[in-house]
């Protein structure tokens, strides 16, 4: 829905493509979701309530992308679309990440790491992606080149390239800082004592 309008920085986070465009489709959404008559099928709300989340949080706006994206994430338990939980719970967790709150982030990824893992095969990749981004930002970067290398391993086999290429791009950053991380900080400090 707004796919086209959000790419990934250099540290690998959501950002607007373009920044006016994104807030126009945005407020747009925002002008849908307000039209809907209330008798309207919840899953068309939810669709709408996650995309504005979404574009929220590329935006900046935090506490607006994580009240939409609660709000979408309550809807998708209600109508008992598991698959779509374990979506938004990314994304809600990806708010919380981008806004700091690492504790609440973390909960939610493993929440959505498990329940996909039990119930939707066909979302781990995307819950082992998440998740290992948010290991690397927090420092735990062993385990999160454990979970990207998973990714990795399930995007081949789902011989999608474009997913195969992101998995590759988090777990090449990973193996950077690792790389970094190993290094000496200066001559001195490689010499015996």
């Amino acid at each position: 829905m707004l796919d086209h309008l959000i790419t990934h920085d250099d540290g690998l986070r959501m950002v607007p493509t373009d920044r006016n465009e994104l807030a126009a489709a945005v407020g747009r959404l925002r002008e849908e979701l307000r039209a809907l008559p209330e008798e309207v099928d919840p899953a068309r709300t939810r669709v709408l309530t996650r995309w504005i989340g979404i574009g929220q949080m590329c935006l900046g706006h935090h506490e607006d992308a994580r009240t939409f994206l609660r709000q979408a994430l309550d809807l998708a338990a209600r109508i008992g679309n598991t698959g779509a939980v374990v979506a938004t719970g990314l994304n809600l967790a990806d708010a919380y990440r981008y806004a700091g709150d690492v504790r609440t982030a973390d909960a939610l990824y493993r929440s959505a790491l498990i329940t996909a893992r039990s119930r939707h095969p066909e979302l781990v990749d995307f819950a082992l992606q998440h998740t290992g981004k948010h290991l690397m930002e927090r420092g735990d970067l062993a385990e999160a080149e454990t979970h990207l290398r998973e990714a990795l391993r399930l995007r081949i086999a789902k011989g999608n390239a474009e997913l195969v290429e992101s998995a590759q791009a988090a777990l090449d950053r990973v193996e950077l800082l690792l790389g970094e991380t190993s290094t000496p900080t200066s001559p001195a400090s490689a010499r015996p004592t």
